[in-house]
């Protein structure tokens, strides 16, 4: 059995995008022992990871220069590539399904929310929102052409995103797959011990989404209340920069951090999430794993993951005086945290979803 991978957009500076790329592949490489029959070939746009005697990796780096000449390969020229691998299953982990492609069958890893979400608008003449609004506006309809004319079976990872996909009639009910981000169970170490509530974290990018702007304005008017606390954030200088933020005093800026770093501030801190836009929201799953407090702010995503979950409150995602108030109740002392971490062992990743389909049409 022949696998064609193709995620030629992913780099190692494209965070989350990257991390889903990096995720099958080491999936992929434990799934090999065992099932000597599959052979692997990845379409990349370079050469980021070893090869076996079962993976092997195609380099395309031309492609990702530009986004015409991505259109290009998905729309025309990338079907020639792949129909000349002979695939018995074509997956591709970047939104998009490439017209024209001849395999049994074809899976697309669907993965970006902009164009699909109602909570924001973006103005094509706002330099931060620019790009924002290119992906709602016209990529979201690339998209949506390739999954429609493609044939496709669609891989998302919320039932919110799945509704929003069906609402379009894009493809049929019957095709669309929803399968949450696959992780480790967490350690036990990595377990909450006792969580200073007037210490809160926010491990996000510097996107306008993520709401940032009233998270600061809401550490201002506690510090204007005289409260005593901090708020610890992964913004980079530049993101700062791009976001024209002011730093209130009780807000640390602290770069990018190790995976480590953050899990362990699971354990002492507050997870404050007012994000508008997620396809997923992985902190707040690692951070219900690790039996934390969330605030989070009353969103789709944050309904659907947290469901089950009790140490959690919700705040109107749009309201600086919702947030203040849950993070002032915080710091006072007013919330109660049960022993209720979140479990999810037996969770199944892409390629067991792909493969038990491969094996059930044989």
């Amino acid at each position: 059995m022949r696998v064609v991978v193709n995620d030629i957009v992913a780099v190692p500076q494209s965070g989350g995008i990257y991390s889903i790329l990096e995720d099958f592949y080491k999936e992929a490489c434990k799934f090999d022992f065992g099932h000597e029959e599959i052979e692997w070939i990845f379409i990349l746009s370079n050469n980021f990871f070893k090869e076996t005697r079962q993976i092997k990796i195609i380099k395309k780096p031309e492609i990702k220069k530009s986004w015409f000449k991505r259109l290009k390969f998905e729309l025309f020229s990338g079907r020639k590539l792949i129909n000349e691998l002979n695939p018995d299953i074509y997956i591709s982990l970047q939104n998009t399904m490439t017209l024209g492609v001849k395999a049994p069958q074809k899976w697309t890893y669907l993965h970006q929310p902009l164009p699909y979400q109602k909570e924001m608008k973006f103005s094509l003449f706002n330099k931060s929102e620019r790009k924002l609004w290119i992906y709602k506006n016209i990529i979201g309809k690339i998209i949506n052409l390739t999954l429609k004319h493609g044939n496709t079976n669609v891989i998302v990872q919320t039932q919110w995103m799945k509704d929003a996909v069906l609402n379009r009639k894009i493809v049929k009910a019957k095709d669309v797959y929803v399968l949450p981000p696959k992780i480790g169970p967490v350690s036990d170490d990595s377990i909450r011990d006792h969580i200073d509530m007037s210490s809160f974290f926010y491990p996000a990018t510097g996107m306008v989404y993520k709401n940032h702007k009233l998270l600061f304005k809401a550490a201002d008017i506690l510090e204007k209340k005289g409260y005593k606390f901090n708020v610890y954030c992964t913004l980079t200088n530049e993101e700062l920069n791009n976001l024209n933020l002011k730093v209130p005093k009780s807000v640390n800026c602290l770069g990018r951090i190790p995976r480590e770093e953050v899990m362990n501030r699971y354990k002492t801190e507050v997870l404050v999430f007012p994000s508008l836009i997620e396809t997923f929201g992985l902190p707040i799953l690692e951070a219900a794993m690790s039996n934390d407090f969330i605030i989070i702010g009353d969103t789709s995503f944050g309904r659907e993951i947290l469901a089950d979950y009790r140490n959690k409150v919700f705040f109107d995602a749009k309201s600086v005086k919702s947030l203040v108030k849950k993070m002032e109740s915080c710091i006072n002392g007013e919330y109660d945290i049960s022993d209720d971490a979140i479990k999810i062992d037996g969770k199944k990743s892409v390629i067991d979803l792909v493969i038990d389909q491969e094996n059930n049409n044989d």
